[in-house]
């Protein structure tokens, strides 16, 4: 959200026009940024102009990574004030049978950060807003360029030093703040709890990666050297490709999604006699490896890679798929109360929202209903 969508969102419960949504995310935001303000009495007026100012700052300083808060109770006051009268008012106006959500405490979204983690065991923190060189392994210079992108610079040959790797690497709650462009050009982004290992430079006769987690590929073809993903049970070939690899290890299948070009997705390691071994994809095909089967089934290839443009999009999902993708990104725990429902989903929702608003999207939906506490979220009929 940004710093003028937040003023529209506090000038629509002051003026009584806020929907549903609208004033749940109100609430969670004072809810979370202004606990405990009890001193009634010494309210005075302030600015509604302040207070918005003030409620925007809070909400960036609650993003940074140090969460540092400060307090200004005046002002933490005249903001509670704001909301008991609008909440008042809304229910004088729009009285109806309708439940609205309420969730006791609200979680913020996943950060843009990632660790890079060189041959020798060093760490580097990747966070937005970094340039320049950030270490030097060999004739190798790795940084951040011009174009927000975490670059390899090979100054001279080097064809008699061992390979050595490096891994980048995501966290619960995080996703890849910069492309990763390897020393072939190819360019590699990450979703929450991923990783890609990659030599600091591709010798010998084809150029290998290893994936976890979600990644998305946009290759430079070389006819000379292929370019491999290796990854749970499977390989995947480039033939000239943009693609998606999901193979998450708390996931009951691997896909590839195919935007571009050809991949050949194969089994590796052994597999019952007469399963499937290889499949060549086209572009809005998707190989999905489920146990040892390997299919190919038709897909639109921007539900793939809705997480690398920011959003959730769920397509006739069930509900343990849908709270297992919001547990990555959220960093939640999640229980079931009572039976599971089995309603398919089919919604978009911006990864950039707290999970109240999601929540509150999804309970509105279908016949679900959520429960915050803590980090702890709980599903139920």
């Amino acid at each position: 959200m940004d710093i003028k969508s937040f003023n529209n969102l506090v000038d629509k419960v002051n003026n009584n026009t806020a929907t549903d949504e609208e004033l749940a995310q109100y609430n969670a935001c004072l809810n979370r940024l202004m606990p405990g303000t009890t001193d009634w009495t010494q309210l005075s007026a302030e600015s509604p102009e302040i207070i918005k100012a003030e409620l925007w700052r809070r909400i960036q300083t609650a993003r940074s990574p140090a969460k540092i808060r400060t307090i200004w109770p005046r002002i933490a006051v005249a903001a509670s004030i704001v909301l008991a009268i609008s909440v008042g008012s809304y229910f004088m106006i729009y009285k109806n049978n309708e439940e609205v959500p309420y969730f006791a405490n609200d979680i913020l979204p996943g950060r843009n950060q990632a660790t890079l983690t060189l041959a020798n065991g060093q760490k580097i923190i990747l966070t937005m807003g970094l340039s320049g060189q950030l270490a030097q392994q060999g004739n190798t210079t790795i940084g951040v360029s011009s174009q927000n992108a975490i670059t390899y610079t090979t100054s001279g040959a080097d064809t008699h030093s061992a390979v050595t790797y490096n891994t980048l690497s995501t966290a619960v709650g995080e996703q890849s703040p910069y492309p990763l462009v390897l020393p072939d050009g190819t360019r590699v982004w990450l979703d929450a709890m991923s990783s890609i290992t990659f030599p600091v430079s591709f010798k010998g006769k084809d150029r290998t990666v290893k994936v976890s987690g979600e990644a998305y590929f946009e290759v430079v073809h070389n006819d000379a050297q292929p370019f491999k993903v290796i990854l749970k049970n499977q390989i995947v070939e480039d033939i000239g490709t943009h693609f998606n690899i999901s193979a998450y290890d708390d996931g009951s299948e691997t896909t590839t999604t195919l935007l571009e070009g050809a991949v050949k997705v194969s089994l590796s390691g052994t597999v019952p006699h007469g399963s499937r071994q290889e499949l060549l994809l086209k572009p809005g095909q998707q190989s999905v490896l489920k146990g040892n089967s390997l299919s190919a089934v038709d897909v639109d290839p921007q539900e793939a890679i809705a997480w690398k443009n920011g959003y959730f999009r769920f397509n006739n999902e069930n509900i343990r798929s849908v709270m297992l993708q919001l547990s990555r990104w959220y960093d939640i725990e999640v229980q079931y109360l009572g039976p599971v429902p089995d309603e398919k989903f089919y919604a978009t929702s911006s990864r950039e929202k707290n999970i109240s608003e999601v929540l509150t999207m999804l309970q509105k939906t279908k016949g679900v209903r959520f429960k915050i506490e803590g980090r702890r979220v709980t599903v139920m009929q």
